[in-house]
């Protein structure tokens, strides 16, 4: 977890919304010089205080998280994803039928 990319994310959230960190800090009944030290990595929050923080920018926990998360997916997934969704059932099941196939063969195959 790269706590300097969270600290950062939520001076950008307070930012956004015009807040001085101590605002922020009166929202969440923590002192400005503990929100201070989140943004600047100098200190790590509680997942309580992560909720708060979240609660009192009007976001989520995910969205300050966001940077931290691995969701970043593989193109040729989100091209199989994006033509899997464009199928009726039946070819969606054909196509399933046949990466099961492929993967029963290759992991027997490769016991060998």
């Amino acid at each position: 977890m790269d706590y300097s990319l969270l600290g950062k994310r939520i001076r950008d959230e307070r930012l956004l919304l015009r807040l001085t960190i101590e605002q922020l800090a009166e929202r969440i009944d923590k002192s400005g010089n503990f929100i201070g030290q989140i943004e600047r990595n100098e200190s790590k929050p509680s997942i309580e205080t992560l909720v708060d923080i979240a609660n009192a920018l009007g976001t989520t926990v995910d969205s300050l998280l966001n940077d931290n998360l691995k969701a970043h997916e593989d193109n040729t997934i989100k091209e199989i994803n994006t033509m899997l969704y464009s199928m009726n059932d039946i070819d969606r099941l054909f196509v399933l039928d046949i990466i099961k196939r492929h993967n029963y063969r290759y992991n027997h195959n490769s016991h060998r």
